[in-house]
């Protein structure tokens, strides 16, 4: 999870494109959203760069105006069928501690997206100058894991909420 904030972005940027606000599928992701204008679009070849190991690299990625919050979507080859989901708000807080240094704060709550249940993870852990701020949405997608990560610090993201909260509430699974 840390290893997005250690990646430069600026050649990653480079394929970047601004997304419309209309539906988009996102490529073999079985899901639709709705990007603002406001959100950078990056392309396959900026995904590689920023994401350079191919283990736990992301399907699509955007980022806000500012390149200061990252939306980024992965849909996993782990199976989980959709009346397991609630089951994560309890089993999962766990295994983010486990595997996350130095948490200050982590919220677990079962919110409903675009007619589905989603996991909802919400952690922060020391920063330079600023907290960092991880949000996890889990669902379930053809009976596979999808997850949405937003990140950025607490600064940014307050900044930022208005366009990330719409793009994330925006998400359809198809």
């Amino acid at each position: 999870m840390r290893r997005f904030l250690s990646v430069p972005l600026t050649a990653a940027l480079s394929a970047a494109t601004f997304a419309s606000a209309v539906p988009v599928k996102l490529g073999n992701v079985p899901v639709t959203v709705e990007p603002n204008a406001k959100l950078l679009t990056l392309s396959a070849a900026g995904i590689r760069t920023a994401f350079p190991s191919a283990a736990g690299r992301p399907d699509a990625v955007f980022l806000t105006e500012d390149r200061k919050v990252s939306v980024a979507f992965e849909w996993r080859t782990s199976k989980l069928a959709q009346s397991e989901v609630a089951k994560l708000v309890e089993q999962f807080p766990g295994v983010i501690r486990a595997q996350v240094p130095n948490i200050k704060t982590l919220k677990a709550n079962l919110v409903q997206v675009g007619g589905a249940p989603w996991a909802q993870f919400v952690f922060t852990t020391p920063g330079q100058g600023d907290e960092l701020r991880r949000e996890l949405m889990v669902t379930s997608a053809g009976g596979r894991m999808l997850v949405v990560t937003i990140a950025g610090n607490l600064k940014d993201y307050s900044k930022n909420e208005a366009v990330v909260r719409t793009l994330a509430n925006s998400v359809r699974v198809n």
